[in-house]
């Protein structure tokens, strides 16, 4: 059981890797997929990172049950902005709630999964912060996917439940790093990153269909970084 997990958990992390990061770099070296280089940088920080690191992690180190709820967590909003985009076939999120009752049944600490020694609520305030604008976005862009024209080639990649998914991801992993299980120091950078990194885009390519405003942008990368300060293991003085 445990190896079949490792297995699958690496080829599925690998893939989230794998279907992200190629498209980005080839947005940056070829300028008819120029349009792109937001969504396509935002998937590298979002899937693959988040999402794709996550199980590589679950892998490495299967007893990390921090790690592999920040993975649950990247799956049921994948699953949910699949769903308000009316996306959820036709962009391939229905594959989400399937990878993860494979994974959760393969789990080789399956009994253990559920036992949470408490919840940090440092990190848990900032999940449910980031929980309001992430919601007002991922709206947003579910319906920008579900109304959208079909000659728009955003609409055609899946590109706005994309970032629809990459918007509700990030305060539900957030949660799920706050929970008090073994793995969570290294869940809590996988998500402190993301949300740097996805603020960090949205400056960089600040004129690209999908970037945050300025000011969520700077939001978002202070946001990533204060997760990560606030997540560390706190001493307690004798």
């Amino acid at each position: 059981m445990r190896r079949a997990f490792r297995i699958v958990a690496g080829v599925l992390g690998v893939a989230a890797i794998g279907f992200s990061l190629p498209f980005s770099i080839t947005s940056f070296i070829d300028d008819a997929e120029s349009i792109h280089r937001l969504h396509f940088l935002a998937g590298v920080v979002a899937s693959g990172l988040l999402l794709g690191g996550s199980l590589l992690v679950c892998a490495w180190r299967p007893e990390w049950i921090g790690a592999f709820w920040v993975a649950v967590a990247t799956g049921v909003a994948s699953t949910i902005a699949g769903l308000i985009s009316g996306d959820f076939i036709s962009g391939g999120w229905f594959t989400a709630p399937i990878s993860l009752a494979i994974l959760i049944a393969l789990h080789p600490a399956r009994s253990s999964l559920l036992r949470i020694d408490g919840v940090d609520v440092a990190t848990a305030f900032l999940g449910l912060v980031a929980l309001v604008p992430a919601v007002a976005s991922a709206l947003t862009q579910a319906e920008l996917q579900r109304n959208g024209i079909t000659s728009d080639p955003h609409v055609e990649l899946h590109h706005y439940s994309g970032m629809a998914s990459y918007a509700l991801s990030l305060p539900l992993a957030a949660l799920a790093a706050a929970l008090r299980l073994p793995g969570r120091r290294i869940a809590v950078w996988i998500v402190g990153v993301t949300g740097a990194g996805l603020g960090l885009a949205s400056l960089l390519l600040s004129d690209y269909v999908g970037a945050f405003d300025p000011l969520w942008a700077w939001l978002a990368l202070a946001w990533g970084v204060v997760f990560v300060v606030a997540g560390q293991p706190r001493r307690v003085s004798a």
